[in-house]
């Protein structure tokens, strides 16, 4: 993709006019989904410089810091307890010139995470906000399903009941863009019994645990899957990304017995 010169690079950015220069600048930082090494080079740049990293949980950050040997930056939480009153802090550290940083516990800020509050707040305080990106489990996932990347429906919040649950997917019977969900471990095996019934020969892939020796990706429809996957460990990270509707028919996609990949070497 070209560069857009319309937007300037680090270096032009450091040179500030004396009003933006009482500010400091916001920057949302994209960290890894697994494997630590998973950060860019101008991620860490920033977080070493950093006076201040907002992270969702100060523990997983600190471990990240110290694996890429980043000790200067102090580490404070944002959430979940108190978050209004830590967001006003912040404010106040960013109002008189310090650099802050917003990480997540893992992948890019915002996405199903809580640091909006935060970003919406700076853009009302007229406070520079940045984007230095990086790794997210939703487009990763995406890209190794083999499904369309062109149109996709993302939800991080699908709902506890089976009931609702199935209310909630019966939406989707014609939907022809690609879905995403981020589903927690134990909730997993509901969610497939339920498109069982809702979308049953509808594709789908399961990716676990992207970029760490436990890594899989399992391919198959509902049934298939149930039956293929057992007991989920309760720390693992889960994406389902479902085909649109119609593509299977249009691609006549063989059918082939559902499969489960394992990376060579883990990382």
């Amino acid at each position: 993709m070209a560069r857009d010169r319309s937007q300037p690079n680090d270096r032009g950015a450091e040179v500030r006019t004396t009003t933006s220069r009482s500010l400091g600048t916001l920057y949302v930082v994209g960290t890894p989904i697994g494997h630590p090494d998973d950060i860019t080079l101008r991620a860490l740049a920033t977080l070493r410089r950093a006076t201040v990293i907002a992270s969702e949980d100060p523990r997983v950050t600190q471990a990240l810091l110290a694996h890429h040997g980043i000790t200067a930056a102090t580490v404070t939480s944002y959430g979940p307890l108190n978050r209004h009153e830590k967001v006003l802090l912040l404010l106040h550290r960013l109002t008189q010139g310090q650099d802050v940083v917003l990480v997540s516990d893992n992948g890019t800020p915002v996405i199903y995470d809580p640091g909006s509050l935060f970003v919406a707040a700076a853009h009302q305080a007229g406070i520079p906000v940045k984007a230095i990106p990086g790794p997210s489990a939703m487009t990763a996932s995406a890209a190794i399903s083999g499904f369309s990347g062109d149109a996709i429906i993302f939800d991080g919040h699908l709902p506890s009941s089976s009931h609702c649950l199935a209310q909630y997917l019966s939406r989707f019977r014609k939907e022809r863009r690609t879905l995403v969900f981020y589903v927690g471990p134990r909730a997993l095996a509901g969610l497939l019994k339920t498109l069982v019934q809702i979308l049953p020969t509808r594709q789908i892939a399961i990716a676990m645990n992207l970029t760490t020796h436990e890594e899989t990706l399992s391919r198959g429809t509902p049934g298939e899957l149930l039956d293929q996957i057992g007991p989920v460990p309760k720390d693992s990270t889960v994406t389902v990304v479902i085909e649109g509707y119609g593509v299977r028919s249009q691609r006549k996609m063989s059918g082939r017995a559902p499969r489960t990949t394992r990376p060579h070497g883990g990382g």
